[in-house]
């Protein structure tokens, strides 16, 4: 029970946390389009992107240290080791670090001039913003280290304060920055390199009071280091087949898209992507949580978490997913105010909304192989998804452009969703898959007659006006949440007892 009650109150922190996070990007970014034009936006799109490959120089060692610290406390071990395995990882990133950056400065010309199609922004503005963003990623590298060693010790009310701090500072003074002092997209890089040292300090910190290292001279410890390698290098290698899996038609469209049309193009991204991130305020409190239960033997225990957890995103992702696929024109008005913006996504959000929500879903099998330690399996799949999504992404972006890339990621992801679920389940919990399976139909079946139910009540709400618009997409959207929650026994028999309950 209390093991229960900690994963809910640190689910519930994290999502506090994370919903502040990401709502306030979503709501801000809009306003960055206004007052910095379609291209300095595609700019912004374009940092976006390289900052997801180039975090595979992390090679596998932040998730790693998750899974190391979380271990030691599930298996009740002193964590003496923790600060001396962080030191390690650190003085591995200094390399990779400084890698990150010169290869930034060096490459700026060759990206500015070759790659981005830019008509407004002068090549000179592109070059010392492209190397600005080297200085950006380095920084994120080591902030990110240091939120997985805090992450592995479950400090998830700690942890969450601080990325709310750091997103105050990063959202609401970026806009104060290009709305008042200056919209100049080297001066906005510029902040944001400000940003990141501050949250590397705030994170780097908190770290090393909670795993301290025997000294400031403590060096390399090649014993804590190697075990972990085989785990670190599978991350890694998957890592770098996701990054392929979900970034490979952006870094194609932002060669072959003029930089305004991109910039509408990461409007899309941005909206995508929140979906596949509402799943990871839970995946910060499961991935811990999982590896315990299993540490203790508790494996029962652990793939009920596993399927509750499961059941408990779908019912939010799939109404959020279909309403904004249903209505992606005005969504997209109703959140960003530019019509022009509106129209170029209306035919392209829906499949990636859609495709989005599945592959945020699939990632739980992922989980479920990550707490059981076996990553074999997740390997295969990965290698086998990237050969086939490489080569499509290609044919359906240089024949159909960004409407290609939309139909051909959906596609892959649910013909993918069909298929890998049932092998991972049967390999590894048997006994799971048709209980999963339920959820699934479930709740894709309540979501139509959610929409279908909520359609009059938004037309008669929504009246033109963004404001009206957004209001009639919530009541759908509640409307929605309702019903799948009616058809849920369990919480339903519960409400029943509770409600029947005669009075004192």
């Amino acid at each position: 029970m209390q093991t229960k009650r900690s994963v809910i109150r640190n689910t519930a922190l994290s999502y506090a946390g994370q919903a502040y996070t990401l709502l306030v990007g979503i709501l801000i970014m809009p306003f960055y389009l206004g007052h910095m034009g379609a291209e300095a936006y595609g700019l912004i799109g374009f940092f976006s992107v390289l900052q997801a490959w180039l975090q595979l120089l992390d090679a596998g060692l932040s998730p790693s240290l998750v899974r190391a610290v979380a271990h030691q406390q599930g298996a009740q071990v002193q964590d003496y080791h923790s600060g001396r395995l962080l030191r390690s990882f650190e003085l591995i990133f200094i390399p990779l670090a400084g890698l990150c950056c010169l290869a930034m400065t060096i490459a700026g010309d060759w990206i500015a001039v070759h790659w981005l199609n830019a008509k407004e922004l002068s090549t000179q503005t592109l070059v010392e913003c492209i190397a600005l963003m080297g200085f950006i990623i380095a920084l994120r590298l080591y902030s990110t280290l240091y939120k997985s060693g805090i992450q592995g010790l479950e400090h998830h009310a700690w942890l969450n304060i601080a990325n709310v701090i750091i997103a105050t500072l990063r959202y609401f003074g970026g806009l104060f920055l290009v709305s008042t002092i200056s919209s100049d997209p080297v001066v906005f890089f510029k902040f944001q390199v400000l940003v990141g040292l501050v949250e590397t300090l705030i994170f780097a910190a908190h770290a090393y009071r909670q795993m301290p290292t025997p000294s400031w001279l403590t060096g390399f410890d090649w014993k804590l280091v190697k075990p972990i390698i085989p785990f670190a290098a599978s991350m890694s290698g998957t890592a770098v087949l996701w990054i392929v899996l979900t970034q490979i038609d952006k870094v194609l469209l932002s060669e072959m898209l003029p930089l305004n049309e991109y910039g509408y193009f990461s409007l899309v991204a941005l909206i995508t992507t929140g979906i596949m991130m509402l799943s990871n305020p839970l995946a910060q409190t499961l991935l811990p949580r999982l590896t315990v239960l299993m540490a203790e033997g508790r494996r029962d225990d652990m793939h009920s978490l596993f399927l509750a957890a499961n059941r408990f995103v779908c019912t939010f992702l799939f109404p959020l997913a279909a309403l904004i696929a249903l209505h992606a024109h005005e969504m997209v008005y109703a959140w960003s105010g530019d019509e022009a913006a509106a129209q170029w996504s209306q035919s392209i959000l829906p499949w990636y909304s859609l495709g989005s929500a599945i592959m945020a879903v699939s990632t739980f099998q992922f989980y479920l192989q990550y707490a059981y330690g076996q990553m074999r399996l997740h390997v295969w799949y990965s290698v086998i998804s990237a050969l086939i999504t490489v080569p499509t992404m290609v044919l359906a972006i240089h024949y159909h452009g960004a409407a290609g890339a939309a139909i051909a990621w959906f596609v892959l992801r649910g013909v993918s969703f069909a298929i890998w679920p049932a092998i991972v389940h049967q390999r590894l919990a048997p006994g799971i898959h048709g209980a999963w399976l339920r959820d699934i139909i479930r709740i894709s079946v309540m979501t139509g007659i959610g929409l279908a139910l909520g359609e009059p009540v938004l037309r008669m709400i929504a009246d033109g006006s963004r404001f009206h618009t957004f209001l009639g997409l919530a009541v759908s959207g509640l409307i929605t949440l309702m019903v799948i929650a009616a058809s849920y026994k369990p919480l339903v028999t519960r409400l029943s007892v509770l409600f029947s309950k005669p009075s004192i």
